[in-house]
């Protein structure tokens, strides 16, 4: 069912960019010839990396092209070509790929002729970074600090950074404006980063109060309902109903909603927000998670700095890295709940001693 529906995808994301114009753009590997005097509102990075010779682990379900970074970018055209939102008018996409054999990932070749495309390896080969014996994260760290300071030679108050297997819904940018303005964040100086998404499985009821309050109004809600109901059976059945305290019936009708929501999952009660804009909230982010984050541009130079000198293993990712970079100077961290994106992938380009990519779904 899953590779059903991502072919499908896939198929309409090539018919799709068969109806865009191919266009040339200017290599930005070389920051000291680079220029560009454009200013964006907003300016998306996606960072891939190809799949096909990922080593064999738990993830590698097929060996041929799923299309991922394919379908990342039809979907981001479709933004950048369609969207209409004042804040984020003129934007700007770019697809960074680290791959250490840039000529063999010809799904980014491809796209190339359709986006503007940077490739941190340009020869066929990354001798100068050991890719086969040394610390994946490490290497991980480092190319995220280099597609972001690509980013950063477009000029822009924000940054989106991307990963290949991420798709953003139609209305993402219009539902982002909207609450980086009700939240005062265009204004505001004083945050790091705002999350697109977190993983489904992660996002459940929890013992924190946002997530029990969530809890108790649905079940206030059921409650009611079930109060009500009862009040308005019709006089003849309602006499035999009544014989026992509506008070009966709330908390009957409340238990069984809690319970329900309890067992459907709050990722999934709460799915209903997504097709309403002012439903979405900002709350605090956790440390997890870079598939789609969004960094103002004064912070990007700092952050670079930051990372290159803070060493990443397997217990100390990247993700955790910024996170940490936030605790020492003191910025806020967001999170739009719910999601603003889907997770599309199920196979990871790290290797076998990484985290399994059905982690992040």
């Amino acid at each position: 069912m899953f590779l059903q529906a991502n072919d499908e995808r896939f198929a309409n994301a090539k018919a799709y960019l068969q109806t865009l114009s191919e266009v040339k753009h200017p290599d930005v590997s070389n920051s000291d010839s680079f220029d560009d005097v454009e200013r964006y509102d907003l300016v998306i990075v996606v960072i891939t990396m190809s799949r096909e010779r990922a080593l064999t682990d738990e993830d590698r379900l097929l060996t041929y092209n799923l299309g991922y970074l394919t379908q990342t970018v039809a979907r981001l055209q479709q933004i950048v070509h369609t969207d209409d939102t004042n804040a984020f008018q003129h934007k700007k996409l770019v697809v960074c790929s680290v791959d250490p054999l840039p000529q063999r990932f010809t799904e980014a070749w491809q796209l190339s002729r359709f986006v503007q495309t940077v490739f941190r390896y340009k020869n066929n080969s990354a001798k100068s970074y050991d890719v086969i014996t040394g610390n994946m994260f490490e290497r991980e760290k480092d190319d995220y600090i280099f597609c972001l300071r690509t980013a950063s030679q477009f000029h822009s108050p924000y940054y989106l950074v991307l990963e290949d297997d991420v798709l953003l819904a139609e209305n993402a940018v219009g539902t982002l404006s909207f609450l980086m303005n009700y939240c005062n964040l265009f204004s505001a100086i004083d945050w790091l980063f705002l999350k697109l998404y977190y993983p489904e499985k992660w996002s459940g009821y929890s013992l924190s109060w946002q997530t029990v309050v969530e809890l108790d109004g649905y079940a206030v809600m059921g409650g009611s309902l079930c109060a009500s109901a009862v009040v308005m059976l019709p006089m003849s059945k309602r006499r035999k109903w009544q014989m026992v305290p509506l008070l009966f019936w709330f908390v009957v009708g409340a238990v069984f909603t809690a319970l329900l929501c309890l067992s459907i999952g709050r990722q999934y009660v709460e799915l209903w927000r997504q097709y309403l804009v002012s439903t979405h909230r900002v709350v605090a982010a956790p440390g997890c998670c870079t598939q789609a984050t969004l960094y103002p541009a004064h912070v990007v130079s700092d952050l670079c700095s930051h990372l290159s000198r803070v060493p990443c293993d397997y217990d100390f990712s990247v993700d955790i890295a910024i996170d940490g970079f936030a605790r020492v100077r003191g910025l806020k961290t967001y999170l739009v709940q719910p999601n603003i994106g889907k997770h599309i992938g199920l196979i990871s380009n790290l290797r076998r001693n990484s985290k399994s990519a059905r982690h992040f779904l």
